[in-house]
């Protein structure tokens, strides 16, 4: 049993004169291609379950994915979920093809660590583009909670030891302790820039 994925970073490869030191200049055309592929999964996979994946660039969105969700029977689209619009017409597409829905977000638990962990990534990006995803990513996953109570959402939060990316669940007992949460842990792109600067 292995799971369906949909990742916009794959699918960067595929395009014609792309190289990782371009990433961000093909960003824009493999999301849409991604979000594509989603949608004819959608229609013609057998599988029950989605996955969403949530959380800012370098997170290690993609390593928890291959740690524990890549045996399952699911379809996985591993993305930062930066908008809410976005955010929101997947999750209708979802509920239209009669699918269940689960968010995995992943946030770390030292942003500057993420920060370098990013710098250090082959697939280059702007520093803003850090900023700016992690921001939105965690504004986002507050308006599902707020928006979509009868979706579980599953938070980890992600760390290096000795070089190891581990991940410990946030558990929450009730929604309420879930948006809660969520919401104390807000930050616009100038907060996250005094972080991972400090």
């Amino acid at each position: 049993m292995t799971s369906l994925l949909i990742s916009a970073d794959d699918i960067k490869k595929e395009l014609p004169g792309y190289s990782p030191d371009r990433a961000e200049e093909f960003h824009l055309e493999s999301a849409k291609l991604a979000d594509k592929r989603f949608d004819e999964y959608l229609k013609s996979s057998s599988c029950k379950e989605v996955v969403l994946m949530s959380g800012g660039p370098a997170s290690g969105k993609t390593e928890f994915v291959t740690e524990y969700l890549m045996d399952q029977d699911v379809l996985i689209f591993d993305g930062i979920l930066p908008t809410i619009e976005g955010a929101k017409i997947k999750l209708e597409r979802i509920r239209k093809s009669k699918k269940q829905v689960k968010i995995y977000a992943v946030w770390p638990y030292d942003l500057r660590q993420a920060y370098t962990a990013f710098l250090s990534r082959d697939r280059r990006y702007s520093d803003k583009h850090f900023y700016t995803k992690h921001a939105s990513a965690r504004k986002t996953l507050l308006w599902i909670a707020s928006s979509y109570p009868d979706i579980e959402i599953k938070l980890f939060k992600s760390a290096y030891l000795n070089k190891e990316l581990g991940f410990t669940e946030v558990a929450f007992g009730f929604t309420s302790e879930c948006i809660a949460f969520l919401s104390e842990n807000q930050y616009n792109e100038d907060q996250i820039i005094d972080l991972v600067k400090a």
